[in-house]
């Protein structure tokens, strides 16, 4: 037996955990910090109370609030121009995945030259990173525990995914209540993602003891709090689950890696402009019904619906996986997540996002090999 399993980061996980954040700067004895966020989070309020945190330590704050979803490399690269010439010590990112993303892919910058394009592979980044605090305010990516930076190439018109060394965090702080005020779409869409990281890193072609235990533990707790999460955000318990699920999965395909509907979604996000979430969504339970025609595959769906508590059984293994695929579904329809249709994407594009994603690094993982007509009539059925 063999196999690789590893996270960057130092996880400080409970309610009330941000809290911590004079406590965890004060290690790195940072005389300046980059404060990395989105105006999504600014609104809510989230960033006024880092600032009072913040004044009870002696240091100077460099505000970065230009994050954009599926951050596009410009940004990127603004964004660590300004770390370099203010010369700063550390990194905090508040947010979601795109704004703890875009600070990985700063961080990257602040110690390594441009552009952020050379380094889009695994294990390019040569030079150590300065401190990173990630504080996730979205129940979704794991970015804050991942290797990995996703970051657009507006020129190119692709996902770079760059990951490995000098790629992650330092230190987590994952605090549910931060995750109380968001948005019931936000929540289904970043909640899908999570589920989606678990299910691919689940049957993984790069899947290990260490990171099947994570990934289906992540399903159990998704599957079993998402509706709630997004039916009544105020639901701590709800909230703390689907925080902890989200952990668990980018635990699990931080080696494990992901799969097809990754390699679908990318594309989707930059020729269609959809958030990451929904793409991922739209496209897993198809996705897993190609998957499930290999007999190896759908006796992982099994764990996976006994994980969700499904009642499987005196099932068959194919019978078992199409309940974990069916549950998928219907989880989705609960939570109101649109089909493409319904999110503008065009039948034209479909020739395009097919070649594109049989370019991901994602689909390498995938358990059952995928042509390009594969991937069209995937589209064709999640349309």
């Amino acid at each position: 037996m063999q196999f690789q399993f590893g996270i960057p980061s130092q996880a400080i996980f409970g309610e009330g955990s941000i809290q911590k954040l004079p406590e965890v700067l004060a290690q790195f004895d940072a005389k300046k910090i980059l404060l990395v966020y989105d105006s999504g989070v600014k609104a809510a309020g989230i960033i006024d109370n880092v600032h009072n945190l913040l004044s009870n330590v002696e240091v100077d704050v460099v505000v970065f609030d230009k994050v954009l979803p599926n951050p596009p490399d410009t940004i990127v690269e603004e964004g660590g121009e300004l770390a370099k010439n203010e010369q700063v010590d550390a990194i905090i990112a508040v947010g979601g995945g795109s704004t703890i993303d875009c600070a990985k892919a700063i961080n990257i910058l602040l110690t390594n030259p441009g552009p952020i394009h050379q380094y889009d592979g695994l294990n390019l980044v040569k030079n150590p990173t300065k401190p990173l605090i990630a504080v996730p305010t979205t129940a979704g990516t794991g970015s804050e525990v991942t290797a990995f930076t996703v970051i657009t190439d507006t020129t190119g018109l692709k996902k770079m995914v760059i990951g490995g060394q000098h790629c992650g965090a330092t230190i987590a702080l994952l605090d549910p209540e931060l995750t109380i005020g968001l948005p019931p779409a936000v929540t289904a869409a970043t909640g899908m993602d999570a589920l989606t990281h678990a299910i691919e890193a689940y049957v993984s072609k790069a899947a290990s003891i260490p990171s099947d235990i994570n990934a289906l533990k992540a399903v159990e707790l998704i599957f079993n709090n998402l509706e709630e999460a997004y039916k009544n955000g105020t639901n701590k318990k709800a909230r703390t689950n689907m925080l902890l699920g989200s952990m668990l999965a980018g635990y699990a395909f931080n080696s494990a890696v992901l799969g097809l509907v990754h390699a679908i979604a990318h594309p989707l996000s930059v020729h269609c402009g959809l958030a990451h979430g929904v793409a991922n969504a739209c496209c897993l339970p198809y996705v897993m019904e190609f998957n499930a025609e290999c007999e190896n595959v759908a006796k992982k769906y099994k764990d996976i619906a006994v994980a969700m508590g499904l009642d499987v059984q005196g099932l068959s293994m194919k019978e078992s996986a199409q309940c974990a695929i069916d549950a998928v579904k219907e989880l989705s329809k609960r939570i109101d997540i649109p089909t493409l249709r319904e999110l503008g994407v065009r039948k034209e594009q479909f020739d395009r996002l097919a070649e594109d994603a049989l370019k991901e690094i994602a689909i390498l993982f995938n358990p059952r090999e995928a042509t390009k007509e594969d991937v069209l009539r995937i589209l064709e059925i999640a349309y």
